[in-house]
């Protein structure tokens, strides 16, 4: 791949890009009604927020990991027992290579996108590297199976 295009994309601002749109409960809201929130919108998470202050992620992780236990209450309430309190946040001013960096520091999938403080999307690694590869397909489709790769001799006719 071109590295002068691969760092236009690299460089460029995450608020640029397709970000999906947020979706917001209560701390008191009950974990079925945060899946049913996330079911209906097909999205990979749920903010929650009490008045305008982001307090917790709840992700698709979160449920695999903390709720899928013999016997558990789907209706109790999306503590920070089960959700991330505080998520880590990224502006929307900053590059997507700055947001890929912190999702892999922090071992993150999922990242909001903020605005003067306000969350206006989030950023998804998979959708980043969908949007890479939409970018630039004759790149990516070229790219051999393992990186490294040298092929002695010419494949085909």
């Amino acid at each position: 791949m071109d590295r002068s295009r691969l760092s236009r994309f690299i460089n460029q601002a995450l608020q640029e890009l397709p970000l999906e749109e947020p979706a917001f409960v209560s701390p008191n809201s009950t974990v079925r009604e945060a899946l049913d929130l996330m079911r209906a919108g097909s999205r990979s998470c749920v903010l929650t927020r009490d008045g305008s202050r982001v307090t917790g992620i709840f992700t698709e992780r979160d449920i695999l990991t903390r709720c899928m236990a013999a016997g558990f209450d789907w209706d109790q309430p999306l503590t920070t027992d089960l959700a991330t309190p505080d998520p880590r946040s990224i502006d929307g001013t900053r590059p997507v290579g700055e947001a890929v960096a912190v999702m892999q520091q922090f071992h993150y999938r999922t990242l909001p996108v903020t605005r003067g403080g306000e969350v206006v999307g989030i950023a998804r690694l998979g959708d980043l590297v969908t949007q890479l590869a939409e970018a630039y397909p004759e790149d990516v489709l070229n790219l051999p199976p393992r990186p490294n790769q040298v092929m002695e001799k010419q494949e085909g006719g």
